[in-house]
């Protein structure tokens, strides 16, 4: 499972490092690091920026790398664009990047870097955002039985085998406040369509899977309740892609980016 962690050296970004050698050195993966020298600068300052960018990464696998294969890129170019070709390699299984910086207002007026390589990368990107204290111990996931979704759960048991791992399914009736409500004839007929999806979805992985649990609600509001109630370190999520959309990604997959929780799974495309 060759990973790759993509670093502004920021201290967001420390985490993201931190991480991602733990996830390298537990799973006997290669380790790539990554820091892009924005290619605007003048030549002889890019030059120097990489040379410090490289010292402080050596330095760093110093201290982190015992135990791992790693190697350590740094590239000039623009930033965006090579980390997009970067995270679509074939090659890789895992991207590991840190939670963007908070630019205030400016956060409403266009996608974040993150964001931007979220929406088009092909491969899972794990989003750190606490401090690295241990192991994953408990995952949530909420599904919408799509192979994405899928792909999703299956990479969080990979990165976090020893976790508990609570998948559930957030369902409504279409126009259901104009049908009778949830205890309709209608709602109920849902509900079992909707059982029914649940069973066919967990038929599709390879190990047996328990029942997924079907909560009735907003979905916004029903996470935010398991996220209180069950208190994961680690949100694994099938995004959806929006095209149109200000980030790319469907909106519930974009607040989660935007204001992730906790350490944040997503995985955009199902598997190749």
């Amino acid at each position: 499972m060759p990973l790759l962690v993509a670093t502004d050296l920021s201290d967001r970004s420390d985490r993201a490092v931190e991480r991602a050698f733990d996830l390298a050195r537990r799973l006997d993966t290669p380790l790539t690091l990554l820091t892009v020298v924005d290619e605007s600068y003048a030549s002889d300052f890019a030059q120097e920026i990489g040379a410090k960018a490289r010292h402080r990464l050596e330095a760093i696998a110093g201290k982190l790398g015992t135990g791992v294969t790693y190697d350590i890129r740094v590239e000039t170019g623009d930033p965006l664009a090579l980390l997009i070709q970067e995270v679509n390699s074939p090659d890789l299984d895992l991207v590991v990047m840190g939670r963007h910086r908070q630019r205030g207002v400016l956060d409403g007026l266009r996608a974040t870097t993150v964001e931007s390589v979220v929406s088009r990368s092909l491969t899972p990107v794990l989003m750190v955002v606490d401090p690295v204290l241990s192991d994953y111990r408990r995952v949530l996931a909420p599904v919408a039985f799509s192979a994405t979704c899928a792909r999703a759960v299956e990479t969080a048991k990979t990165i976090a085998a020893d976790a508990t791992c609570r998948i559930f399914h957030v369902w409504s009736a279409p126009f259901e406040g104009l049908t009778g409500g949830k205890g309709s004839d209608y709602a109920r007929a849902v509900e079992a369509e909707t059982r029914d999806q649940a069973a066919d979805w967990v038929q599709s992985f390879d190990a047996p899977h328990p029942e997924v649990p079907l909560i009735h609600g907003p979905l916004g509001a029903a996470v935010q309740q398991e996220i209180l109630s069950f208190g994961p370190d680690l949100l694994a999520i099938g995004a959806t892609t929006r095209p149109l959309s200000f980030s790319g990604l469907g909106s519930f997959a974009a607040d989660m980016v935007r204001d992730p929780p906790n350490d944040l799974l997503i995985v955009r495309a199902a598997k190749p």
